[in-house]
């Protein structure tokens, strides 16, 4: 499993090191750990230069190059040599270039990228809280890990069943790369306020894992309004992963607000794997 780490900004990133090392270790996976020196914010500078002062906007913008490679350099190298010391193959790379175009390059060779929930790659820490690498999963086409805070060990998951491709995508993307087969407890989770139809969501799920060789797991069928029912499950059970499918263009604007997925980022006490 080639696992893809990108140096996110704040104490979070701590947390997105020790998943990726975990996931490594059970799944045999080796980690590149990416920093990116963005040329936008570089850009920014050079132009904010007042007339017949270029030549110091020039200097600015160098010295924020040089400095945030140094930076890169010296937390790529701390990432990896954790990595290292707990016996998990890890190579890094600085690059410059746009933030979201390198990530989705190297997300082309990449079967998971892990981050943090509340990973921040703004210098100035004002993006939203995950926003940036679900907007690669978006785009580049993988299955996003995202490590809650405090960080916790993955024992029990709960996939969310809400039915058709996006979650046949999600759970089929967690049976390729075999994530959690042994963990000590899994359930697929429906809400529906009709037993039939929380079953038939589940169906395609537990087919999906059951040809993928994982033990059966639990089914529960919930009756309810979605979001609210999903969390407080999540809670009642001490969810230490939540298993998403992704979304239509017509939710994307939403994604950070009412969504299940927007709750649990701003939640961020519980891993995510999602995938479109």
């Amino acid at each position: 499993m080639n696992i893809l780490l990108p140096v996110s900004r704040g104490a979070s990133f701590d947390n997105a090191v020790r998943l990726a090392i975990d996931t490594a270790k059970a799944y045999a996976g080796q980690v590149r750990v990416l920093y990116i020196v963005d040329a936008a914010e570089i850009r920014r500078i050079e132009s904010g230069a007042r007339p017949g002062a270029i030549h110091l906007a020039l200097h600015a913008a160098e010295e924020v190059r040089k400095r945030m490679t140094a930076e890169g350099t010296a937390a790529v190298a701390a990432a990896v040599r954790r990595c290292e010391e707990a016996g998990v193959p890890a190579h890094g790379e600085v690059l410059e270039g746009e933030l979201e175009r390198e990530l989705v390059a190297a997300a082309g060779a990449s079967d998971l990228l892990v981050s943090a929930v509340a990973s921040h790659f703004d210098p100035d820490l004002e993006d939203a809280s995950g926003q940036l690498v679900l907007t690669v999963m978006r785009e580049g086409g993988i299955p996003v890990l995202l490590s809650g805070a405090p960080y916790r060990p993955a024992r029990t998951i709960v996939a969310g069943c809400g039915g058709g491709s996006r979650t046949e995508r999600a759970v089929g993307a967690m049976a390729r790369l075999s994530l959690w087969k042994e963990a000590p407890r899994g359930i697929l989770l429906a809400v529906d306020d009709s037993p039939e139809g929380g079953r038939e969501r589940i169906a395609v799920p537990r087919e999906i894992l059951g040809y993928a060789g994982y033990p059966a797991w639990e089914e529960e069928v919930l009756p309810g309004p979605r979001a609210p029912t999903f969390l407080s499950f999540c809670d009642s059970v001490a969810a230490d992963v939540v298993v998403l499918g992704g979304w239509g263009e017509h939710r994307w604007d939403d994604l950070l607000g009412l969504s299940i997925t927007g709750r649990l980022l701003e939640d961020g006490r519980r891993h995510l794997f999602i995938y479109m």
